[in-house]
């Protein structure tokens, strides 16, 4: 039987379009189960408030529902892969966390902010990605992208010091070396639980994934078989 793995996608995606390169490089050797949170992509059910906490009950109940695998996150689906990571680990063979930091820098709250205010006003000052939007998530796709802005901007899913030191799953974390603050999150992650590996990919940024991902795949496979020794 082939190994599962379970890929969360970011912000408005959905898993097709932001892991195609993941799918398929791993599709010969893996079952792949592509996850679309709800309000995104091929899910009938639609975002609810507070995404973060329903959607995260969502997908571990689709995890419990299929069976155990590794788990690959990027950006907003990386923050649902180490929650379950400190949840439910036995739902878990393997974490790979990308574009990920356990916390926004208060330096950054700002900028939040104003991605925020730039998103509640995309339909008029970037049409084109509204209607991307639309083409990805059906007439929905405004309340979703609500619904997890709220989560996301106002109510950081944070993960303490303390959470990452007791986490008990086997986790690559792969960031972008064009993102200082995304680098210097994957060695401090690294320094504070064994459990924990570190991989900066270079000429990436936040979506390392997509940016390169040959050296991406490369890294993640070979993790994975050492996980086997």
């Amino acid at each position: 039987m082939m190994k599962r793995i379970y890929l969360l996608h970011g912000l408005m995606g959905t898993s097709k379009t932001h892991f195609s390169p993941q799918m398929e490089a791993f599709k010969e050797n893996f079952d792949i189960i592509a996850v679309d949170f709800p309000g995104h992509g091929e899910n009938v059910l639609d975002a609810s408030r507070p995404f973060f906490e329903s959607a995260l009950q969502w997908t571990i109940e689709k995890v419990k529902s299929q069976g155990p695998g590794h788990m690959i996150g990027l950006s907003m689906g990386a923050s649902f892969a180490i929650h379950m990571a400190i949840s439910h680990p036995e739902l878990l063979e393997s974490v790979v966390l990308t574009g990920y930091a356990p916390s926004i820098p208060s330096e950054m709250e700002g900028i939040m902010k104003q991605q925020y205010d730039s998103f509640m006003a995309i339909k008029e000052n970037n049409p084109e990605a509204a209607n991307q939007f639309k083409d990805l998530h059906g007439e929905r796709w405004f309340e979703t992208l609500k619904s997890v802005l709220e989560s996301f901007t106002f109510d950081y899913p944070v993960v303490s010091d303390s959470m990452i030191k007791n986490i008990q799953v086997p986790t690559l974390i792969l960031n972008g070396a064009k993102e200082k603050y995304e680098r210097e999150a994957a060695c401090y992650l690294a320094n504070l639980n064994e459990r924990i590996t570190a991989g900066i990919i270079p000429n990436a940024g936040h979506t390392a994934n997509l940016d390169n991902p040959e050296v991406y795949n490369s890294i993640v496979l070979k993790y994975w078989d050492s996980l086997k020794k």
